[in-house]
């Protein structure tokens, strides 16, 4: 009898922490990150009614959680194994799901990258079966109502704010955080009543309305708030903490993409897409967001791009930066330029870049940079000349929307003859570094490089016939699968399937290059993006994210090649007899001419326009808001919030009115202001032994105080059951309100500083 008295008490909190957990589940299916997500409602329903029925039974704790562990094992490999695309005995099944656990943990461990997606389906149901466990544990055996919010919100919130893809994830936060205080509200009024129950207090039955009409109300004012706030992106702290150039979110951010490879990757309006392993990964989805403007002298040659990150090694289905020297070693704009190696027919060109990102710490420029306006973070190794390789640039600072940098770069300007005439006579550290290969890539990979370049006598014209067969062979397809966890990526690609996005065909022709002894590296970046002449400057957006090849030359460094067929070519000009390059190109310059790095050139701080000047650009996502102009959709959501801002404080205000003039739910708040006031207010007492508490704590008001509840305890034990016809409870309330607030705050302020 008990314990169906309490599960018929349980329900409304049941389903309030049913729907959130619903909600939440949604969100993740929504999505979309994998496939048989579909399984997490259903792990989440589960979860919680067998933990509804656990926590009200009369096992012990240990006992609870152990069958709770034992039904979780149960339905998440039930639930996933049903996903599994063959039809086998569920001991295989269930074997099959231990043994790919069992290889994830040790990739886990030992440094690897795994590309089995189902993982992610296991391990997420896992998470929903101890949330709902749990939710139902904290409410039903022992309540803690913020063990239950707090949890669940944690997931949402991290799927809505680190999701960038094209569908809308902020409707589903929008539903939670309602649903979130009104269980709140719930759960405390069910408290209280067990507390008057056992106290054989007397109270209406219809407060449970009015504390479920409140939370709503506070969940509405909570949003409209919300949507006023600037985003967490805009909190230099919050930027700092987790999206800081350095330390330990970016440490998780490479695991998580080292362990969860072929998740769908959305880089629409992401910071720093780029980590320091780059993996060949499943279906990735960008978006047209700005991105950066970069404003240059005029229009560049050869596609350059802007680059981010180098990679050089080659392992596990992906390429890592190993074996930096230095890294994150800071560089200031005093200290002059990077000390880079000298590399032949290149020219020096300045970028100002304007960054659209909400918040991001990678320096994008053009390949060679040797100066930046700002204090930036240098990841790099040395050559034996002490010579400085730089991988990648960071900001010291956090740059935010309309941040403005300027950076110079020595791009290369060589031309296809001098690349021919470059020789193979490689440095000892370039061959150690930069000609690396796994033992995995396969025969028939290095014997398809070795039939293309055969015949050919020099590294360019062997790097252009695969560059030529790879966009001639494979199809673009930036949805693909990840490759099976058994095959090699290139090898899968390149003979089966056939199709790829741009990080396999860079990743194809430099494992193909490095097979016939061309030393050769990833980089990515962005592609150069919509010139505009006017302006002179590239407007860059996410769909421009982009990862190509480097080969290098002797003298000349390294040189970009566009293997991804969705991009065109632009070819390097051949040199006439006269020894002018044809096509119009400057001939190749001096070291003195390519490389003007005079104060005037590196710290010409004064032609970079700041926000304001002559380097912001137009069209940009800031630069409606600071030169003053709205959108109609701006002008419409501030008149939406307007509207709810007001319709929030009418609500309000009514509400008050009816509680102020109900002589029941009057006394009732004076038990509220006790409390506030640090007055014990105890429900042993009568009400006139609480008055004299409440009234000796502010003597100015024992006159409405008294009246007050002298009134109910005339409507509660009279036999007539009602008040004096003249006495008006709103009068009271007039006198006693500043009463309370100003001994409110005097109480506050009085306070020791250290307790406040």
């Amino acid at each position: 009898m008990g314990t169906t008295r309490r599960l018929s008490q349980g329900l409304i909190p049941f389903f309030l922490i049913w729907a959130m957990l619903v909600v939440t589940s949604m969100a993740v299916l929504q999505a979309d990150f994998m496939d048989g997500m579909h399984v997490l409602p259903i792990v989440a329903t589960l979860a919680l009614f067998l933990g509804w029925l656990l926590a009200n039974s009369t096992f012990s704790d240990r006992t609870v959680h152990f069958f709770a562990l034992i039904y979780g094992l149960f339905f998440v490999f039930f639930l996933v194994g049903t996903t599994l695309p063959y039809n086998e005995p569920w001991r295989m099944r269930v074997l099959e799901l231990v043994n790919r656990q069992i290889d994830w943990l040790g990739k886990a461990f030992s440094g690897g990258i795994s590309r089995d997606g189902l993982i992610f389906v296991i391990q997420t149901s896992a998470v929903f079966w101890i949330l709902g466990h749990l939710s139902a544990w904290y409410t039903f055996r022992h309540p803690h109502v913020w063990r239950v919010v707090i949890p669940t919100g944690v997931v949402l919130l991290s799927v809505v704010y680190y999701y960038n893809g094209p569908r809308p994830l902020l409707p589903y936060m929008a539903i939670y955080i309602p649903l979130a205080l009104i269980f709140v509200a719930v759960t405390h009024l069910r408290a209280e009543e067990n507390g008057w129950r056992a106290g054989s207090v007397r109270y209406d039955r219809g407060i449970r309305f009015d504390f479920v009409r409140s939370g709503f109300l506070a969940a509405l004012l909570a949003l409209v708030l919300a949507w006023g706030l600037p985003s967490l992106s805009a909190s230099a702290s919050f930027n700092e903490t987790f999206s800081g150039a350095s330390g330990p979110w970016r440490s998780f951010q490479d695991t998580w993409t080292r362990l969860f490879s072929s998740l769908r990757s959305y880089s629409a309006g992401a910071s720093d897409p780029y980590q320091d392993t780059l993996v060949l990964g499943g279906p990735r989805t960008v978006g047209n967001s700005l991105v950066m403007d970069v404003q240059v002298d005029k229009e560049l040659p050869y596609g350059v791009y802007w680059q981010a990150v180098t990679y050089d090694k080659y392992e596990n289905g992906g390429w890592h930066i190993t074996g930096s020297t230095i890294s994150e070693e800071p560089h200031y704009p005093e200290d002059g330029p990077l000390n880079v190696p000298f590399a032949n027919a290149r020219t020096v060109i300045t970028q100002t870049v304007t960054n659209y990102l909400p918040n991001s710490s990678l320096i994008y420029a053009a390949p060679g940079v040797v100066t930046a306006d700002r204090p930036v973070l240098v990841d790099a190794v040395f050559d034996p000349e002490g010579r400085t390789i730089v991988t990648s640039l960071r900001s010291r600072t956090i740059l935010r929307q309309g941040d403005q940098y300027q950076v110079t770069s020595r791009i290369s300007l060589a031309n296809a003859t001098d690349l021919q005439k470059a020789g193979v006579d490689y440095p000892d550290w370039i061959r150690e570094r930069y000609l690396q290969l796994p033992n995995t890539v396969t025969p028939r990979t290095i014997d398809l490089a070795g039939d293309l370049t055969a015949g050919l006598s020099n590294p360019y014209d062997k790097a252009i016939a695969v560059r030529d067969y790879l966009r001639s062979n494979i199809n673009y397809n930036d949805q693909i699968d990840a490759p099976p966890d058994d095959a090699e990526p290139i090898d899968f690609i390149v003979f089966n399937l056939k199709e790829a996005y741009c990080t396999y065909y860079a990743s194809a022709m430099a494992v193909m290059l490095r097979s016939q002894g061309i030393p050769a590296r990833l980089a990515s970046g962005y592609a150069l993006g919509e010139y505009d002449e006017p302006s002179m400057s590239y407007r860059v957006r996410a769909i421009n994210a982009h990862t190509w090849v480097e080969v290098y030359f002797t003298g000349y460094g390294w040189i970009h090649f566009e293997p991804t067929t969705s991009i065109p070519v632009m070819e390097r000009p051949t040199s006439t007899a006269s020894g002018q390059t044809a096509g119009g190109v400057d001939p190749v310059l001096s070291n003195a001419e390519l490389f003007p790095l005079d104060d005037e050139v590196l710290n010409d701080n004064e032609r970079r326009g700041g926000l304001f000047g002559e380097g912001a650009t137009d069209g940009g996502p800031v630069q409606g808001l600071l030169d003053g102009r709205l959108s109609w959709p701006q002008i419409a959501a501030g008149v939406v919030l307007l509207v709810l801002a007001a319709g929030a404080l009418y609500a309000g205000s009514a509400y008050n009115h009816r509680v102020e003039g109900d002589v029941d739910r009057s006394y009732l708040r004076l038990g509220d202001w006790a409390r506030w006031l640090g007055t014990p207010w105890r429900t042993v007492q009568t009400p006139y032994e609480q008055a004299d508490s409440l009234a000796a704590e502010v003597p100015d008001g024992q006159a409405p105080v008294y009246n007050l509840t002298h009134q109910y305890v005339i409507q509660q034990f009279s036999p007539a059951k009602s008040t004096g016809d003249n006495f008006d409870p709103h009068q009271e309330w007039r006198e006693l309100r500043p009463i309370l607030i100003k001994r409110r705050l005097r109480k506050y302020f009085s306070r020791p500083k250290g307790r406040k």
